[in-house]
């Protein structure tokens, strides 16, 4: 039985496994998954102005292009409580735009269903936490895609400038006593799958992470120009330049943990792994309680394979904030297995499973079974695995786990008792 089980299941194969999941972008900023990921890339640099088809003749009165507002978009999905149970009133569905600028959309449904068009929610009253300065008409979709532009777009604008309208905006819940997932809606076109996925709401109570840094407030404003002139290379894909201005914000503002983390991020970028280590240990010696240095460290230990560090690391993380990191139950949990500390590994695999209310990582399962095999629990480990292939029905490995669940079932089978009706036919 030993022989198999190290087959199966050691430590090269837990590896090759996580090669099948996406590191958790999920929970990062900018799109937060959610928050770990990164910022989201614009897909275009706004609204060009337009080339006007002909010249007009000197005695023809000049004609005023008419602005257009952005394509309407159909955009439907669903809130969903931490705990997997529907929100427990109606809940405000908002566009967090550039400039901070706030515009309520819609509303969800007693089932925590949503559907609307964007820019078009003429129903929808703004409260005292929406922006003022989103009461504008079509709001303030209209204005950021003619920013680029004074005299608007002519007519003629092309759809996919027009679609492209809320590349820098994203769709959270507002809920209160309660903190959102954000949804970038960043490349989304008229004519895509209206679905956007589920939002998750997580309590403020419990929670003592920040999502966003206290230290930025006190930011001056050279450390503030030079921070959003990284941001704005990181959009641009110019990982060497967002390096540059990122230094120039810490230079000015040591203490700017925001602009650590993202130069971290831009060092990452371009491979340089001991210096991106270290920004984001600046960024946490700056302000212990911001959240997202402490995803970033632990990719980086699960990179290396530094399983201590992993451990640590998403401890720390998930100590700040039980919710919104559910990936990180996982890797706590691989990091322990690997370490041989099997009771810990079981109690976050347990919690992996429990936090995956999107049911987005069927790892998770197999992860669980991994470590009751190494228990010797074989009716757990089978029950795992089982509901692994449920959960990925095409897996890759669908063969492998099969045959380790026959095995498993032979185990079984072979430890159990037989049964009294058994015992009496023979």
């Amino acid at each position: 039985m030993r022989i198999w089980q190290a087959r199966f299941f050691g430590p090269a194969m837990m590896v090759a496994a996580m090669g099948c999941l996406v590191l958790p972008g999920m929970a990062q900023k900018g799109g937060q998954t959610g928050g770990g990921g990164a910022t989201p890339t614009a897909p275009g640099k706004g609204t060009p102005t337009p080339t006007p088809t002909s010249t007009p003749r000197s005695d023809t009165p000049s004609q005023t292009a008419t602005p257009q507002p952005p394509r309407p978009i159909w955009i439907s999905g669903r809130v969903m409580m931490y705990d997997g149970g529907e929100p427990p009133e109606s809940v405000t569905i908002e566009r967090l735009c550039s400039a901070n600028s706030v515009r309520a959309e819609g509303y969800t449904d007693s089932k925590g269903r949503f559907s609307f068009n964007l820019g078009q929610n003429t129903g929808v009253f703004a409260d005292a936490s929406t922006s003022i300065f989103d009461q504008r008409g079509q709001g303030d979709a209209l204005s950021s895609a003619m920013s680029s532009n004074n005299s608007g777009a002519a007519p003629g604008m092309s759809s996919m400038n027009q679609d492209s309208a809320y590349w820098d905006c994203e769709l959270r819940a507002r809920l209160p006593g309660y903190r959102s997932e954000t949804i970038s809606l960043a490349g989304r076109r008229m004519m895509d799958n209206p679905d956007v996925g589920v939002i998750m709401l997580y309590p403020i109570a419990g929670i003592q992470g920040l999502t966003a840094s206290a230290t930025s407030g006190q930011a001056p404003k050279d450390a503030r120009k030079a921070f959003e002139k990284g941001l704005n290379a990181v959009k641009k894909n110019k990982p060497d330049q967002a390096e540059q201005e990122f230094r120039k914000a810490v230079q000015v503002y040591p203490k700017y943990a925001e602009a650590w983390y993202e130069l971290g991020k831009a060092l990452e970028k371009t491979e340089h792994y001991p210096e991106a280590r270290e920004a984001y240990a600046r960024a946490l010696a700056a302000d212990s309680k911001y959240v997202y240095p402490y995803q970033q460290l632990y990719q980086l230990a699960l990179r290396e394979q530094n399983w201590k560090d992993l451990v640590d690391k998403t401890d720390q993380l998930l100590h700040l904030d039980p919710y919104e990191f559910p990936v990180a139950y996982y890797f706590n949990a691989l990091g322990h297995l690997e370490l041989k500390e099997y009771d810990a590994a079981e109690k976050s695999a347990h919690q992996a499973v429990e936090a995956d209310r999107k049911q987005a990582n069927p790892k998770t399962h197999y992860l669980l079974g991994a470590i009751l095999v190494q228990k010797q629990n074989w009716t757990g480990a089978a029950a795992s695995l089982r509901a692994y292939l449920k959960a990925a029905p095409n897996a890759a490995d669908k063969a492998q786990v099969e045959k380790t669940l026959g095995q498993l079932d032979q185990q079984i089978s072979f430890v159990q008792p037989p049964s009294q009706d058994s015992a009496a036919q023979q």
